[in-house]
C-alpha cells in the first residue's frame, strides 16, 4: 500500500505544497524584528546561502567564529574542517529513518524541489499510511511539542551534542506523555504521520527537516541539511 501512495501522493505534494513548510517560531520567541510571534505566527523566512548534502566533498561549514575575515584561507581551512567533522558526526549517528517501517530507499529525493518565490524545499517528505508511527531519529531530547499554520502538529528534538535540530511536522497527533525536555533513545515513538497544517488531505507524509543548531540557540532557523544520505536504518518504532 505504501509503494501505490508514492505517485499519487507526488502529485498531490506538487499541487499543495507550493509554499513548503517554513520553519515556524517556537510560542513566544522574537521574530527577527523584535515582536513577539506565538507558535501559529510566522516569522520572516530565513536567508540561507549555503545548503548541506553529501557530494564527495566537505559538508559547507557554517559561519567561522574563529580565524577572522582577514585571513580568507585559514578561514576556509577552518571551515572545511568543520564540515567534515559535521559528516562524520551525522555517519556515526546512523540515523534512523523517523517513521515505522520504511526503509532509507523509500524516501524520494525531495530537498532541491522547487516551491513558490524561486524557493527550495529543503526537507525529506516521508509517505506513509496515516496513524504510522513517527520515531526519534537518534538520541537525544525534544526541543519543542507544538502546532504551527504550516506545519500543524510538530516537533522538534536534537541529537545528545545538540549539534543538530529535527523537525518533524504534520503529525496526526504527539506521542502519550511527550514533552518539551523529555529525553529520547533512537526509535522512540513522538506521534503519528497525519495530514495538519498544509498537507493534502488525502497524501498523509512526514515532513522531515534536518538543521544545523544555531550558535545563538535560534533552533527554528538552522541552515538545512540534506539528510537522506545520512539515513543508514530504517525505522523502528521501540
Amino acid at each position: 500500500m505504501r509503494k501505490l501512495l508514492l505517485p499519487l501522493a507526488s502529485c498531490l505534494l506538487a499541487a499543495c505544497w507550493a509554499g513548503g513548510v517554513p520553519r515556524v517560531a517556537p510560542e513566544g520567541a522574537p521574530s527577527d524584528g523584535g515582536a513577539r510571534v506565538t507558535a501559529r505566527s510566522e516569522p520572516r523566512p530565513v536567508a540561507q546561502s549555503r545548503d548541506v548534502r553529501r557530494s564527495g566533498s566537505a559538508m559547507p561549514a557554517a559561519p567561522s567564529h574563529g580565524p577572522s575575515s582577514g585571513d580568507p584561507e585559514a578561514a576556509t581551512a577552518a571551515n572545511a574542517a568543520r564540515g567534515a567533522t559535521e559528516i562524520e558526526a551525522l555517519k556515526e549517528m546512523e540515523l534512523m529513518v523517523p517513521v515505522d517501517g520504511i526503509a532509507p530507499a523509500q524516501i524520494p529525493d525531495t530537498y532541491w524541489s522547487k516551491r513558490d518565490n524561486g524557493r527550495l524545499h529543503r526537507a525529506a517528505d516521508i509517505m506513509a499510511p496515516k496513524g504510522t508511527p513517527v520515531v526519534a531519529p537518534s538520541e537525544g531530547i525534544v526541543l519543542k511539542v507544538g502546532r504551527n499554520q504550516t506545519g500543524g502538529i510538530v516537533v522538534y528534538t536534537t541529537d545528545t551534542e545538540r549539534r543538530f535540530v529535527f523537525y518533524h511536522a504534520h503529525l496526526d497527533r504527539i506521542a502519550d506523555g511527550l514533552a518539551d525536555g523529555a529525553t529520547l533513545r533512537q526509535g522512540d515513538l513522538l506521534g503519528y504521520v497525519g495530514t495538519t497544517g498544509n498537507a493534502p488531505p488525502n497524501a498523509p507524509h512526514l515532513h522531515f527537516q534536518v538543521m544545523r543548531m544555531p550558535a545563538d540557540g535560534r533552533y527554528w532557523e538552522g541552515m538545512p541539511v540534506d539528510v537522506r544520505p545520512f539515513l543508514l536504518k530504517p525505522g523502528r518504532a521501540r
